[in-house]
């Protein structure tokens, strides 16, 4: 429980049930991110795309990480998915999991795949480099609770956790307000690059191990 502002913000770990209004309120907070537009620049193919593909990351992480979600007033006003040590590299198994769930968006979505698969790789490359970690795979917040602690609540969550079991924490941003965010966290800019010639610049960031166990 956290209360910041007078705004009271509970986070707790995500059930499968809470997982329609968590991919709600990432869809929204990744609307208009660099990413999103550049891998959709078509608002409608956004519009069917983007809630598929994030509700993929959530189910996945639910299955092989953790999900927080933040809520004010009973409301679930954002979300974090982790995938822990272990997690990935993602295996055949789960890639063929993911791309059955993506199916319904390919004729949308397909544009985007190939880019989107050059970027991964190019990210695969810069996350490799690191020991076993926590990865935080997505953040969000919805953009009518952003700026209220909503995000540093969640965040929070997560790097306690990877604290007690004395694991580092890494991410991508693809803003650098964001990164400048993370940076407050104890993160640090471990690469500044572009996956592909064309996508936004991104900066991989790492978290060194903190806690008993580090």
């Amino acid at each position: 429980m956290h209360t910041i502002a007078d705004v009271t913000i509970e986070v707790s770990s995500a059930t499968r049930g809470g997982a329609r209004d968590a991919i709600e309120c990432l869809t929204a907070a990744f609307h208009d991110y660099p990413e999103t537009v550049h891998l959709l620049p078509d608002e409608r193919d956004r519009e069917r795309v983007l809630p598929r593909y994030l509700g993929s990351d959530v189910r996945d992480a639910l299955a092989h990480g953790l999900v927080h979600v933040a809520r004010i007033d009973g409301v679930i006003v954002g979300a974090a998915a982790w995938l822990v040590p272990g997690a990935y590299p993602v295996g055949l198994g789960r890639q063929l999991a993911e791309a059955v769930s993506l199916a319904p968006i390919a004729p949308w979505g397909m544009r985007a795949l190939a880019e989107a698969r050059r970027g991964q790789a190019a990210n695969r490359a810069a996350h490799r480099r690191f020991p076993p970690h926590h990865w935080l795979r997505v953040i969000g917040v919805g953009p009518a609770h952003q700026g209220r602690g909503v995000g540093a609540a969640l965040l929070g969550a997560g790097l306690a956790r990877a604290d007690r079991k004395g694991a580092g924490a890494f991410l991508f941003t693809a803003t650098e307000a964001n990164a400048g965010w993370y940076q407050t966290f104890g993160f640090e800019i471990a690469d500044q690059y572009r996956p592909t010639p064309t996508w936004p610049t991104t900066w991989a960031m790492w978290r060194p191990p903190s806690g008993p166990g580090s």
